[in-house]
């Protein structure tokens, strides 16, 4: 390629003073410009980093005329390109920059341009083939394989892990649907029994298996795996009696993280397991799989050895991950599609139920491999959070609205002018409790203890600045705790401080998201955490990772834990970021009482308002189908 120059222009430091780019954005299109100097490549490109740094795996080109629209309304004294999507189409696949694809099948190692246009798609290349390995893994995995798990025992077994019901047990056909095949999604909201089913499946497996599985039990974050450990454990004991002891025996309770998991390689950003040195086992389980973004789960997969069964899960309504994609809710979009008959078949012949209303002429075989479970076991009838989730998801303005005029006990909607004030003094007084136990010094024993007192209650936001951000909370929470005299903040550390690590340290065994608390041991200062060992470990404040003060947290960084009681507090101005499925995430969050703190014109936004991701995943996965068929 020949390079050109290129020189900041007007209109770049323009769009750059407006926000509408990032620095980053237009250093990529200047950098890209030396080989292709056209306005309008520029623009798409310096577009597609912006759509990568909010959670978009590409740029859709048919969004290509109303982002110049919005742009031109904002800014009329600047003159934007004014070429049609059909125009931009052609300029991209004859620029130098640009790989076209139309197969996704031929996979390339490295394609040689940075960009690649995929049906309509623009990608930066890296992200293209991240797409392409998930999608082809996918494929692969999800072709009906001959099995010998229909056998006399198999049915036997399922009806010692389930005993028949009068309407369908999803939790059974979830079982039964991964008692073969490589790979299975069970998604489910709060209560729905994940944890229960995974783990009745697991014994199944281990029943199947002639020689003592490699199961592994992985999430992507610290404190993710901690409480699938604990889940885990928790099934296995109420399992015990009911379901074969050797069975259960054969189930392990430790989880660990997705980068524990891979090996971490200190300054490389690959891991020691990949296809090369895939990693050791037979089985993989990884839980909150809706916080996996796109490049871990290529990796992930990559990793995996070719006959190893992969089954995730998580809540497809839940936020999706920070980082770019929504592989989860990508890969949930064909649960639409129904079941194949053969499929609703052989399920009948497993559980006993009939399925046939279920069954779709045509699909993709992955709808075959997807399990959703819908019936909450957590939220009584009478539950107005059980009915306030379900209304937000449901996407249904006058259900929510509803739901707060029944007057239910666990909820409580705060929308009046004080509601920051009061979001303030109900936080504060809901901490007494966990400070109230530092009068003694903190042992490993009783270093539990506090933190299951503290994490009885917590604070949510959906910002990080500002006085309705965690920011602000956290200031305005420490400064009412030390005037209630609960606290003495005398320097940056003391008594109470609750942190949260924002750093992975592999060496001392925390990880972002972990909760510690700072508390004396009766000689010194320090900062507890509950370790996926299921024991407390002290650490000297000096050692810690990155951390933040944590009595209030975002609503994204909550996502794998509960609280007794939640409180949720929303800004009172529209923001991007005020969408359904946060909303969703933030309310069960909650197990027993939410105090929302929030105007009705905010909710009602937030329930019309889905959060929207753009990757390619679906429309490759229906392109190699078409393919083989």
């Amino acid at each position: 390629m020949t390079a050109h120059s290129s020189a900041l222009t007007p209109l770049w430091q323009t769009l750059l003073d407006a926000r509408l780019l990032r620095d980053l954005d237009v250093q990529l299109a200047q950098l890209l410009a030396r080989w292709d100097a056209d306005d309008s490549i520029q623009l798409a490109v310096a577009i597609t980093s912006q759509e990568l740094g909010r959670g978009h795996v590409c740029f859709d080109l048919t969004a290509w005329p109303e982002r110049l629209a919005q742009w031109q309304a904002l800014l009329p004294e600047v003159n934007l390109p004014a070429v049609s999507v059909s125009e931009l189409t052609t300029l991209l696949e004859h620029s130098p920059l640009v790989r076209l694809v139309s197969d996704p099948s031929v996979v390339e190692a490295q394609a040689g341009q940075p960009l690649t246009l995929f049906a309509g798609r623009l990608y930066l290349s890296r992200y293209f083939r991240f797409e392409q390995q998930v999608a082809c893994w996918l494929q692969q995995a999800s072709l009906p394989v001959t099995t010998s798990a229909d056998t006399p025992e198999l049915a036997q077994q399922l009806r010692q892990l389930f005993t028949p019901q009068s309407e369908t047990d999803w939790q059974a056909v979830a079982v039964a649907t991964a008692c073969d095949g490589r790979f299975t999604l069970i998604s489910g909201g709060p209560g729905t029994g994940k944890t229960t089913t995974v783990t009745k499946l697991l014994a199944l497996l281990v029943a199947q298996s002639e020689q003592p599985l490699l199961i592994r039990l992985a999430a992507p974050t610290g404190k993710a795996a901690a409480r699938l450990t604990e889940s885990i454990a928790k099934a296995k004991a109420e399992l015990a009696g009911q379901v074969n002891a050797a069975w259960l025996a054969g189930i392990p309770t430790q989880a660990s993280t997705l980068h524990r998991l891979l090996g971490v390689i200190p300054g490389l950003p690959e891991f020691r397991h990949h296809g090369q040195n895939p990693l050791p086992l037979e089985v993989l389980v990884v839980d909150e799989a809706s916080m996996i973004d796109l490049p871990m789960m290529a990796r992930l997969l990559a990793a995996l050895p070719p006959q190893a069964r992969l089954i995730l899960l998580g809540d497809k309504d839940q936020l999706a991950s920070v980082e770019a994609g929504a592989v989860l809710g990508d890969i949930c979009q064909f649960v639409a599609q129904g079941l194949s008959s053969q499929q609703a078949q052989q399920l009948q012949q497993r559980t006993g139920y009939d399925l046939q209303n279920y069954v779709q002429p045509a699909g993709h075989p992955l709808r075959d491999r997807l399990c959703l479970l819908c019936k909450s076991y957590r939220f009584a009838a009478d539950s107005g959070i059980g009915k306030l989730a379900e209304a937000v998801n449901n996407g249904d303005v006058k259900a929510a609205y509803a739901v707060w005029a029944q007057d239910y006990r666990d909820i409580r909607l705060h929308s009046d002018e004080q509601r920051l004030d009061m979001a303030i003094s109900v936080a504060a007084k809901g901490y007494h409790a966990y400070l109230a136990l530092l009068a003694a010094p903190i042992t490993s024993d009783n270093a539990i203890v506090l933190l299951k007192a503290f994490n009885q209650i917590r604070l949510l936001c959906a910002l990080h600045d500002g006085p309705w951000g965690i920011n602000g909370m956290n200031q305005a929470i420490g400064q009412r705790l030390q005037a209630q005299g609960k606290l003495q903040m005398s320097s940056e550390w003391f008594a109470g401080r609750p942190v949260m690590i924002t750093e992975n340290d592999y060496g001392l065994g925390l990880y972002n998201g972990d909760i510690g608390i700072a508390a004396s041991d009766g000689e010194r200062l320090r900062v507890w955490f509950v370790l996926p060992d299921g024991k407390a470990h002290g650490f000297l404040p000096s050692r810690l990772p990155a951390h933040d003060t944590a009595w209030a947290m975002t609503v994204h960084k909550s996502q794998g834990s509960e609280f007794t009681h939640t409180l949720l507090l929303l800004p009172p101005e529209v923001n991007p970021l005020l969408t359904r499925e946060l909303l969703y995430t933030g309310i069960t969050r909650a197990r027993e009482q939410l105090d929302l703190f929030a105007t009705p014109e905010v909710l009602a936004l937030m329930v019309r308002k889905q959060t929207e991701r753009y990757s390619g995943l679906g429309v490759m996965l229906e392109t190699l189908q078409t393919k083989l068929a």
